[in-house]
């Protein structure tokens, strides 16, 4: 089995080099393979192999198909007792990845010259046993204390290390001993470097395990969370000592990275050990197993339904999910630590809460006994990406002449009300409506859970608060509205109209706040007029609904029929102008629509 060591130091002079070409003649006596390898160094010998291959980028590619005999016979120098090579500079990753896999099969020993600068994490994915050259000083436990830092973030173990001790004694004889060990001091250097490679020949302990590709999922879980139960306690230490959680994520990292570089039973490459690194962080500080999903732009909801199961959404279809939560106690914790942050709480006395996540996606949470099946959790991910009207043409939600109109009712302050079903993309729009109001208006937005995230600069954002667990303290969206109207706004922006909020939204719309939006849950325009009669009997008036009909006639201009179609598609399929009265019915035209699966225009012209 081939073994890969590399010799590296942070300070010239110190006897590397020596060191590892002293090494190599010892493995090349008996009748061993040894192949030297420099990176990034000037040249050992004058005959190196890499002045007749050339670059590694020329030849890697070309001799894959090369038998490992035919491979080292082509690279070996007769003359020399082993074969030395030279790359000037580190070749690309996968390259490099490439060119030690062949030198692998090739040779028996692959000793790997270099420093920690021009050393790149493909060299140490290679590296078996590594080993450090210093000389003794002052500050070598201060430097050794350093190399040990700097192997840990790159997540390379601790217990395939060895520092060497390069030393002149009092009889000017070169010796070097290893770090902790006391055993080697006053050897001569022959017998020195004899019983280091008695030590690299006898003691397979020393090398990291390289007999399976990659790391058994199963064998990471368990590692995942060992090392978090060792993560948790001292990131708390650390953090109560700081009394501020500005660095909570570099400092856990650290922490997870010097834990993780103790583990000799972990191999792998270094991408396999961040991936560790990156899940424990996830399960410490952040949503665990969701982290992944929310991180995917394409996945635009996920759902929990329970700690067995979770579902996500993408381009508008539902798609199980190979994401599993390992106890309910671990989905009660993601639970706590997406209300934690906006002062929110849930639990048996309080089995339902809205929320939000930090980049402003909206959560809903039910919790047992409510929910038969264990925790629910349903996520609607916030895009990053501010969308305007124009990317909606993009993405074909509505065609460019049903752009002109929208904006032209924006910029001319008309009341929209934004109706559709649950998921249509109506805060989408919302937002992209808001795009078109100008920049020197006041807009308050008023939301259950804040989600709008409207592209102005001045904007006044409100959200509701439930009661507390003692019944006490609710702030009603309605009383949010009430109040909105003594803030100066040129503009209010309910998020949702689902209850008695909407008569208060009806009347700022009728004195004075041209303009505003909002949306409702409705299949149809039709039917969307109807629930806003429906929600204005909530407020708990005893009014006749002919005078409903009458606010909701002088305050609402324009309908917006937003839904998401059978193939997951969201499109405007609907603009509809209310445009009065006969009798005791609402009378209103419709101006686009989407039919045969095409945008058209009606041919009614809005009055």
């Amino acid at each position: 089995m081939t073994r890969a060591l590399t010799f590296w130091s942070c300070e010239p002079g110190v006897g590397r080099r020596t060191i590892a070409l002293d090494v190599a003649r010892e493995l090349a006596e008996e009748e061993s393979s040894v192949l030297v390898l420099r990176i990034g160094e000037s040249a050992l010998l004058p005959d190196e192999a890499s002045m007749a291959w050339g670059k590694p980028e020329v030849w890697a590619p070309r001799f894959a198909s090369l038998t490992p005999a035919f491979l080292r016979n082509g690279i070996a120098n007769p003359d020399q007792p082993f074969t030395s090579m030279g790359w000037n500079q580190t070749p690309p990753p996968e390259v490099t990845r490439q060119a030690l896999m062949l030198l692998r099969k090739a040779f028996d020993w692959i000793i790997l010259l270099t420093s920690p600068d021009a050393c790149a994490l493909e060299v140490l994915d290679a590296t078996d046993l590594l080993f450090w050259i210093a000389r003794p000083s002052a500050t070598l436990k201060a430097a050794h204390a350093q190399m040990l830092d700097r192997l840990s973030g790159l997540h390379y173990p601790h217990a395939h290390c060895q520092t060497l001790l390069n030393r002149t004694d009092a009889s000017s004889i070169p010796a070097f001993q290893v770090i902790p060990d006391d055993a080697m001091p006053g050897l001569r250097r022959r017998r020195a470097v004899r019983q280091l490679v008695d030590q690299l020949r006898t003691q397979p302990e020393l090398y990291r395990v390289r007999d399976t590709h990659g790391i058994e999922k199963a064998q990471a879980d368990v590692f995942v969370q060992q090392l978090k139960n060792q993560v948790q306690p001292e990131l708390l230490r650390l953090l109560d000592s700081q009394n501020e959680s500005a660095g909570d994520a570099k400092v856990a990292q650290k922490t997870i990275e010097t834990l993780l570089a103790a583990q000799e039973s972990i191999g792998g490459l270094h991408e396999e050990r961040e991936k560790i690194v990156t899940r424990v962080l996830e399960e410490v500080l952040g949503l665990g197993p969701l982290e992944p999903l929310l991180k995917d732009p394409v996945i635009t909801e996920v759902m929990v339904n329970g700690a067995g199961m979770v579902f996500v959404e993408k381009k508008g279809r539902l798609h199980p999910t190979d994401v599993r939560f390992a106890s309910e106690a671990q989905l009660r914790t993601v639970i706590d630590r997406i209300v934690a942050p906006i002062g929110r709480r849930v639990d048996e006395s309080m089995p339902l809460c809205d929320a939000r996540l930090l980049d402003g996606s909206r959560v809903n949470i039910v919790l047992p006994p409510l929910a038969l099946d264990g925790p629910t959790v349903t996520i609607r991910k916030f895009s990053a990406q501010k969308m305007s009207l124009d990317d909606l043409i993009a993405l074909g939600s509505l065609s460019p002449e049903m752009r002109d109109f929208l904006s032209r009712a924006v910029k001319n302050r008309k009341n929209i009300v934004v109706a559709g079903g649950t998921g249509s993309g109506k805060t989408t729009l919302l937002n992209a409506l808001s795009g078109e109001i100008p920049d020197d208006e006041r807009i308050v937005t008023i939301e259950d859970a804040a989600e709008l995230k409207l592209q102005k600069p001045h904007v006044v954002r409100l959200e509701a608060r439930p009661a507390n667990v003692e019944g006490h303290g609710e702030i009603s969206i309605r009383r949010l509205v009430m109040n909105a109207l003594r803030m100066r706004p040129d503009r209010i922006v309910v998020g949702e109209c689902r209850g008695g909020e909407a008569l208060d939204m009806l009347q700022a719309m009728n004195t004075g706040h041209d303009g505003s939006l909002t949306t409702v849950h409705a299949n149809s325009p039709r039917d969307a007029l109807g629930r806003l009669e429906t929600l204005v009997l909530m407020a708990g008036m005893d009014l006749p609904i002919r005078v409903i009909r009458e606010q909701i006639r002088s305050a609402v201009h324009i309908l917006v029929q937003q839904s998401r179609l059978a193939d997951g598609a969201r499109k405007v399929t609907s603009i509809t102008q209310i445009t009065g009265m006969e009798g005791d019915t609402l009378t209103s035209q419709e101006l686009y629509r989407w039919k045969n699966g095409r945008f058209e225009a009606t041919g009614m012209v809005a009055v």
